[in-house]
Order: C-alpha cells, then sequence, then structure tokens
C-alpha cells in the first residue's frame, strides 16, 4: 500500500474516487450520482486550491482524502475522507488523516477542521432543538449505537467546536470538528 497525490494518478484512479463518494456516503448520506462525485473530487484537486491524498494498492483505490483552505491557508478543512467499506478498520482512514495532517502542516495551517453531518439519526443532537440550551446539548453528544464518523475523529484528538442546526433539514445538524497541529 502506498499514498499518492491523487491529482497526479491516471483517470481510472479518480473514477474510483468518484466511485467511493457514492458508495461509501449512503449514511451520513452524501453524493447521490456519480456525475456529481466527479465535480467534487475535480473541485478538491483543482490547482492552486485544495490536494486529495490516496491509499492506492496496486492499482486500486482503497481510500483518499482531500484537504480545502480557509482563513488564508491557516485552517484546513479535512472533506472529504472515504475508505472502501470491506478495508475500514484497518488503519487507512487514520493513516489518510495522518498524512492530511502533515500536508496542512506544510502549507502552513495551524488547526484543521471538519464537518460530519446528522442527517440520518446516528447522534444525540437528532431530532433536538439545538437553539435550546446549545451548549449542553454539545456537552451531551453521544453516538445511538450506530457508529457515526465523530467517533473517529474523537479518537483522532478532535474535539467538537460547534454545530450547524439543521444542516440538513429540521433536526439534522451537521457537527464541526477542529484540531490543532501547530509546528
Amino acid at each position: 500500500m502506498k499514498i499518492v497525490d491523487l491529482a497526479t494518478e491516471p483517470e481510472q484512479v479518480r473514477e474510483q474516487a468518484a466511485a467511493l463518494l457514492v458508495d461509501g456516503f449512503r449514511e451520513p448520506a452524501g453524493w447521490a450520482t456519480l456525475a456529481a462525485a466527479r465535480e467534487e473530487v475535480a473541485r478538491v484537486m483543482a490547482e492552486g486550491f485544495g490536494f486529495a491524498r490516496a491509499m492506492l494498492e496496486g492499482e486500486t483505490l482503497l481510500g483518499w482524502i482531500g484537504g480545502l483552505p480557509e482563513y488564508n491557508g491557516r485552517v484546513w478543512e479535512l472533506h472529504p475522507i472515504v475508505v472502501r467499506l470491506e478495508h475500514r478498520r484497518r488503519g487507512i482512514g487514520r493513516t489518510l488523516v495522518a498524512a492530511f495532517e502533515a500536508e496542512a502542516r506544510r502549507r502552513g495551517a495551524l488547526t484543521v477542521t471538519l464537518g460530519t453531518d446528522d442527517d440520518s439519526g446516528m447522534t444525540s443532537l437528532t431530532g433536538v432543538d439545538l437553539y435550546g440550551d446549545l451548549a449542553r446539548h454539545i456537552a451531551d453528544l453521544r453516538d445511538l449505537g450506530r457508529g457515526h464518523p465523530f467517533l473517529f475523529y474523537r479518537k483522532l484528538g478532535f474535539v467538537v467546536t460547534g454545530v450547524m442546526p439543521d444542516a440538513n433539514g429540521p433536526g439534522r445538524p451537521d457537527i464541526y470538528m477542529s484540531k490543532p497541529i501547530r509546528r
């Protein structure tokens, strides 16, 4: 297995990256069509904008991760990350996040951030009026037994830095997480 710059890989690998977005984001929901996923892959890799790293085994894409600059490059958003379903829980995601953090740090990042949607009732934030007591709801955030991705990010040192209520419809928030990566 090796980590490569997705932008330098042949079209067939980028096509696998788009297909992974469709297959890997059923819950939480992501890209419904291959055309939309192709556009997302191109957007992340746009010259002078973001970057994408991929893990390959031979010619098979096992997973990939993107980085998008914010705040004049002091903050980089992890967007997206996806690993083939049959290869999950084998350290590939952790390795991809480490590669993302190293590249973001190289580009001058002080902080990395991400949004992890709860659009399918996987956390205690679903179906709740978050405006009533936002701080308490964030402090009491818990998984409802279906393995929401925030658990993975928490293991990697990310902390919840906020939520966007109703981002995915009524009672379906986006959960913001961040981590310092200062030199």
